[in-house]
C-alpha cells in the first residue's frame, strides 16, 4: 500500500448536503481526498467498491442505522478504522458504537482541528505497516495525535487560537505544563499551515548536549575522501519551506542562541565547520514548560532572542481543568492499549470517571496512559472500576465517591470525609472543583470563589513544582 493511496482512501457518510460540502472541504484542504456517500446503501456500495481505510459516518441516516452500516462495514473489512459521528446530546450512542468496534467517534457541531485530527490518527493507525521514514511519509509526520481532542471550553478557545494563526509567519510560543501535548499543539498549528504539505521537524534542545547542539541544528561540514565526506544537514535545512518545533528553547545554549537569533534576523544558515551559507524559510515554533519571561530574567534565555520569538503565546491547558475531557481521552487511549496488551477493556465505571474528573493529574497525559496502563496489564475488563487504580489517585474522589471507596456509611458527610485531608489539600480539591464546573476558566471559578484570579494561578503553580 502506498503513502498516497492511504491518503486516498476515506469514505465520508453525511445525509446533510452542506455538512458534507463543508467536511469535504475541511478534509480537501488537509490533503485528504473524500469518497462521499449521502445514505446507508449507497454508503455500502460505496465501501465495496473502493475498500477505504477510514470511514467517517454519521450514525444518523435516512435509510438506515449506522450502527448497523457500521457492523456490515467491519464484516466486510474489519481493519477498517470507523469515526462515527453523533449530534450533541447522543454521546452514550456514541460510546456503544466504540464498544462495537468503533476507531473514535465525534460529536456535532464539529470543529476542523478535531475532525482532522481524528482522521489524522486513524490514517497513522492504518499506515502502521508502511515504512516509518518521516521524511516520505508526510501523513505520518503531520498528523496530530488522537489525545489533542477534547470538548472543553479551554480546548475549544485553543482550537480556535490556532486556526487564526496558523496562516501567520509570525513565531509561535507554547507554553503549558509537562506532558500537556505542547508538541501537538505545534503540529495542529502546523496542519492548518499553507506549509502542512511540507515537513514538521523537532529539535529538543533538552535532549541534545549543549556541544552537538548546533551541529544538529545548523548542519556540519564534513570534510575528507570518504563517501560521507560533504555537508550533513541540520534541523533547519530539514524543515525548509515547512514548520522547525523548538522544543524547551530556555535549554539551548547560550551560543546556539546566538547563532538562531542571526538566523531569525536575516534568513541564511551556514553548516559549522566551514561551508556557504544557505537561505532557508521555516516558520518556528517554540514551547518551554518554565517561563521564558523567567529564563529570560535568570539569563538563560537571551533578551533579544525571547522578543524575537515570544510574539503569539499559547497555552495548552493542564488536564485537570478540562473537565470531562479526562474521560473523553481516558476511554479512547483504553481501547488502543487494551489492544496493545491483548485485554477486553471496553470503558469507565460511573466512580472511575468520577475519580478521573476530580484527580489533579500533575503528570497530565503521561499520567493518565501510565494508569491506564498499570490497570490494563494487571487486570481484565471490560471496565475500569476503582479498586483497578493506584491508591494515590483514589484519594482524589469527591466527597460521595471517597465515602465510598473508604468504606464509610452511604450517609457519611463531606466533613467525615475531608477530616483525613490536610488543609492544603481541601484548597486544591475545592479550587481544582471550581475550575471544573466552570468549564476551565479560571476567572469564572475566582469569582465563584470570590478570590482573585491571580491567586489560583499561583496555587496552580505551587502544585506543580
Amino acid at each position: 500500500m502506498s503513502s498516497q493511496s492511504t491518503m486516498s482512501s476515506l469514505l465520508l457518510v453525511e445525509d446533510t448536503p452542506s455538512l458534507q460540502m463543508l467536511y469535504r472541504t475541511i478534509l480537501r484542504k488537509a490533503g485528504y481526498n473524500a469518497i462521499c456517500a449521502s445514505n446507508g446503501q449507497e454508503a455500502l456500495t460505496k465501501f465495496t467498491e473502493s475498500k477505504p481505510g477510514v470511514v467517517l459516518l454519521d450514525l444518523m441516516l435516512p435509510d438506515s442505522d449506522g450502527m448497523v452500516v457500521m457492523r456490515e462495514m467491519l464484516a466486510l473489512q474489519p481493519s477498517t478504522r470507523i469515526i462515527v459521528i453523533t449530534a450533541n446530546g447522543s454521546v452514550n450512542a456514541a460510546v456503544e458504537a466504540t464498544r462495537a468496534g468503533a476507531h473514535d467517534f465525534l460529536v456535532k457541531p464539529l470543529g476542523d482541528i478535531r475532525l482532522i485530527s481524528a482522521v489524522a490518527n486513524a490514517h497513522a493507525e492504518c499506515q502502521r505497516d508502511l515504512p516509518a521514514d518521516v521524511s516520505s511519509n508526510k501523513q505520518a509526520n503531520d498528523a496530530i495525535d488522537s489525545t489533542f481532542l477534547g470538548q472543553s471550553e479551554v480546548m475549544q478557545h485553543l482550537y480556535e487560537k490556532i486556526s487564526a494563526v496558523a496562516t501567520s509567519m509570525a513565531p509561535v510560543f507554547v507554553l503549558g505544563e509537562s506532558g500537556t501535548g505542547k508538541e501537538l499543539c505545534a503540529r495542529a498549528v502546523h496542519l492548518k499551515s499553507a506549509r502542512s504539505t511540507n515537513r514538521f521537524v523537532t529539535f529538543n534542545c533538552s535532549a541534545i548536549p549543549h556541544d552537538a547542539q548546533e551541529a544538529e541544528l545548523f548542519g556540519q561540514a564534513q570534510r575528507g575522501n570518504a563517501p560521507s565526506s560533504g555537508i550533513k544537514a541540520g534541523a533547519l535545512v530539514k524543515a525548509d519551506a515547512g514548520t522547525l518545533f523548538l522544543e524547551n528553547i530556555h535549554d539551548m545554549a547560550p551560543s546556539v542562541q546566538a547563532r538562531l537569533l542571526h538566523f531569525l534576523q536575516n534568513g541564511t544558515a551556514a553548516p559549522t565547520g566551514g561551508g556557504e551559507a544557505v537561505r532557508v524559510d521555516v516558520r518556528v515554533i517554540c514551547a518551554a514548560t518554565r517561563d521564558p519571561a523567567e529564563e529570560m530574567r535568570s539569563g538563560k534565555l537571551r533578551e533579544d532572542l525571547y522578543y524575537r520569538l515570544f510574539v503569539i503565546p499559547m497555552h495548552v491547558p493542564p488536564l485537570r481543568d478540562r473537565g470531562e475531557d479526562v474521560n473523553i481521552l481516558a476511554r479512547h487511549l483504553l481501547v488502543q492499549i487494551a489492544q496493545e496488551e491483548g485485554k477486553t477493556f471496553t470503558g469507565l465505571s460511573s466512580d472511575t470517571a468520577a475519580i478521573f474528573r476530580k484527580a489533579p493529574w500533575r503528570g497530565n497525559l503521561r499520567e493518565l496512559v501510565n494508569v491506564l496502563r498499570l490497570a490494563v496489564v494487571l487486570h481484565d475488563g471490560p471496565t475500569i472500576t476503582p479498586q483497578m487504580l493506584p491508591p494515590e489517585l483514589v484519594g482524589y474522589a469527591g466527597a460521595e465517591t471517597a465515602a465510598t471507596q473508604t468504606g464509610l456509611p452511604s450517609g457519611a458527610t463531606p466533613a467525615d470525609v475531608l477530616s483525613g485531608m490536610t488543609m492544603a489539600e481541601i484548597e486544591e480539591l475545592v479550587i481544582t472543583s471550581a475550575i471544573r464546573r466552570n468549564a476551565g476558566s479560571v476567572p469564572k471559578a475566582a469569582r465563584e470563589l470570590d478570590i482573585a484570579p491571580s491567586t489560583i494561578y499561583r496555587k496552580r503553580e505551587s502544585w506543580s513544582n
